[in-house]
């Protein structure tokens, strides 16, 4: 692998490992009587979802949502678009969206407005990295891993055109 973009490691695996079990231990004790449905973003969240469901010790089911940015047919703004859509019924079930990242939260502030009509039990989100300094909207955050400032960072499923996501660990992204 090229390592030339990886910088200075700032959560390693072991620290991963153990926030995700806190993270699982939180959501077992909320949900110890329901079975949510807990919903990926791709591609960000596939190893985060992964070792989260792991974890969990109650009955869960899993699906994805993936979302697409397009510019408008003027070009002047961007769109965000639900490219994948979920395979199963969240009608009055409680859901918990999983994300590797929230930095403005205007993404994930769709992604709730788009499931809300499907009529949930409820939504709640689950992010690994929160960059609270960046965030222009309240969202129902949760749980959350770790608070991150605005460094671009790679690993744990945050990519560079598409590579580091398989890092076991998160890193500064170095140009």
């Amino acid at each position: 692998m090229n390592n030339k973009h990886i910088g200075e490691i700032i959560y390693s695996e072991k620290q991963i490992k153990e926030r995700v079990k806190e993270i699982s231990q939180l959501i077992n004790k909320d949900y110890k009587s329901e079975e949510p449905i807990l919903i990926g973003i791709f591609k960000g969240s596939v190893y985060f979802l992964a070792d989260l469901s792991r974890e969990l010790k109650i009955q869960h089911n899993i699906d994805f949502l993936s979302i697409g940015r397009f510019k408008s047919t003027d070009g002047t703004k961007e769109k965000v678009k639900i490219t994948k859509d979920l395979d199963l019924t969240i009608r009055n079930r409680d859901i918990i969206v999983v994300e590797d990242i929230i930095r403005t939260g205007l993404t994930h502030s769709y992604i709730v407005k788009y499931l809300a009509p499907k009529r949930p039990k409820s939504i709640k989100l689950c992010v690994f990295l929160d960059c609270k300094v960046q965030r222009l909207v309240e969202l129902p955050i949760k749980y959350n891993g770790f608070e991150i400032d605005s460094k671009f960072v790679i690993g744990y499923g945050l990519d560079y055109e598409e590579k580091y996501r398989n890092l076991p660990y998160i890193a500064k992204f170095r140009q």
